[in-house]
């Protein structure tokens, strides 16, 4: 039910007041103690209003702008005098620079939810009007009215100063995970006829007895010229499989290799098929025979030994785990690039998701979400999809610098797709392989706030051989206890350097935020 005091309410208010009734407000007290006040004669009439129920749209929210043709025509911004109240009911009050006009609201099943539609049948008529909720999320409400996007913003100053984010221009917005996935909006279809290792690895040759042989010599090296790695050399290290007992992605630490998507590649693995990764590898002194596969799909073995490329210094550039540990990432990234230097697929700087999988799992077929491809509420359908499903998930970003939890994003970049963590308000994690942060360990939390996630792409790559280990416990990713050391802290030079970044740092420990803060206290002492 509706209280409605119109003006005749504020007409006898102004009558108690005296002489000096140009200075007369109406002061409101929140429980949090905050205050709105309003002059009286700027109050054309007060309301009150029984808010909406669970699951139904509720509030004020304000025009800001309209898009007509379904989100590619012509753009108006509106100064939010144009104004959806929602309330009990359900009811819709429409109030135009015309006028206002009620309207009974019909949900469907699911409710006030991204993909949904309600409609609104005007008081007294047969007037419907149908609606399709393309977003809600935080300050926004997008409409889509007919061939008209609507959007709409919490208070008027924000949509008079909103600025135009665009969604996705076609009309279809999904809301069930497999009808998303046979959509014309993934695309990269990697999967191949003549070989399960995918398209990419079609014109290269099965393994020949001679190969077979060569790979199979764990003195036979990688060749880092091949692999545009000069400067490097082979020299001897310990190595510790599964320092935390079981394969993390903790253990897979970019240091100063440009294969990003391959780290990405492993800490997946790890997230997924811990116990998997541990079927790859069999231990023999200081030799290590990996399971793999030859461009045809072949089992073969690869064996290398403890020999680890560093720098001229004898640090190591491979990927390592935490304090610099030489583990079970590092033994397989070697392989591979023992692999690649015989069958001259690719070379290990640069290597692609789907190129970097396969030689592991056996299976080449993947899917991909090029950016803004998606709206908000298919990114959960996405991620859900594919970790249920235990695809290898890889992301990344088109736009640099935005602030993702504690962390930005990094462009031309690969990043590890993982649930989040529980009772949070983010829509999932992508992790950086530099592991930075200390006990971040990279953890990019990704909000559900438009400029953030048009700029994300999905690679999403079946798991072939690793399907049977999957972890049926599946969830966020605890990363294990650890004092971390400087080169866990910060991406190493030769990263920054590869990347154009100056630092990488969390926001807490930016030093331009320490800056700031040292400048708030000189600020405070002055006074």
């Amino acid at each position: 039910m509706r209280t409605k005091r119109i003006l005749s309410v504020v007409s006898f208010m102004l009558a108690l007041c005296s002489t000096t009734i140009a200075q007369q407000r109406l002061d409101i007290t929140l429980k949090n103690k905050s205050i709105i006040s309003c002059p009286l004669n700027d109050i054309d009439y007060m309301e009150v209003v029984e808010g909406a129920a669970t699951g139904e749209l509720d509030g004020v929210w304000y025009l800001g702008w309209k898009v007509g043709n379904n989100g590619s025509g012509t753009k108006t911004h509106y100064d939010g005098t144009e104004v959806l109240v929602f309330m009990a009911g359900p009811q819709m009050k429409w109030i135009k620079s015309s006028g206002e006009t009620v309207y009974d609201l019909t949900y469907t099943d699911a409710g006030a939810k991204e993909g949904q539609t309600f409609t609104a049948i005007k008081e007294g008529s047969s007037t419907k009007l149908t609606f399709q909720i393309v977003a809600i999320e935080g300050d926004l409400l997008m409409l889509k009215q007919g061939t008209n996007r609507l959007y709409f913003y919490k208070s008027k100053d924000a949509a008079t100063l909103s600025e135009f984010v665009a969604y996705p221009t076609r009309s279809t917005i999904y809301t069930d995970a497999d009808k998303l996935w046979a959509a014309n909006i993934k695309g990269g279809d990697t999967s191949s006829k003549i070989t399960p290792m995918g398209k990419h690895f079609e014109n290269y040759n099965a393994a020949s007895d001679a190969d077979i042989t060569w790979l199979a010599n764990p003195s036979n090296q990688p060749d880092l010229s091949y692999h545009e790695l000069n400067g490097k050399s082979w020299v001897a290290k310990t190595v510790n499989l599964y320092p935390f007992g079981s394969p993390t992605p903790a253990d897979v630490n970019q240091h100063a290799i440009g294969d990003c998507c391959m780290c990405a590649v492993f800490a997946s693995f790890a997230y997924i098929y811990p116990d998997w990764i541990k079927t790859l590898i069999e231990k023999n002194g200081n030799n290590y025979t990996v399971h793999m596969f030859d461009p045809k799909g072949n089992p073969i073995d690869v064996v290398v030994d403890n020999k680890i490329m560093c720098n001229s210094g004898g640090g190591v550039d491979q990927v390592t785990g935490k304090n610099g540990v030489v583990n079970w990432a590092t033994i397989m990234e070697k392989a591979l690039m023992k692999w690649e230097t015989r069958f001259k697929c690719n070379k290990i700087g640069g290597i692609g998701t789907e190129h970097a999988s396969p030689p592991f799992t056996g299976n080449g077929n993947s899917y991909s979400f090029s950016p803004d491809k998606l709206y908000n509420n298919e990114f959960d359908l996405v991620v859900d999809y594919a970790l249920s499903n235990g695809l290898i998930s890889v992301g990344g970003f088109n736009v640099g610098g935005l602030l993702c939890g504690e962390l930005e994003t990094v462009t031309g970049h690969a990043f590890t797709v993982m649930y989040p963590d529980e009772d949070t308000d983010y829509k999932f994690v992508m992790r950086n392989p530099w592991g930075n942060g200390g006990s971040l360990d990279g953890k990019l939390k990704i909000p559900c706030k438009r400029e953030i996630l048009k700029t994300i792409d999905f690679r999403l790559v079946y798991p072939g051989a690793a399907a049977p280990y999957k972890r049926e416990d599946l969830g966020a990713y605890t990363v294990p206890k650890f004092a971390p050391m400087e080169i866990d802290l910060h991406p190493s030079e030769e990263m920054l350097r590869m990347y154009n970044l100056k630092s990488y740092e969390p926001v807490w420990a930016k030093p331009e935020s320490i800056e700031s803060d040292a400048d708030d206290e000189i600020e405070e002492a002055e006074e």
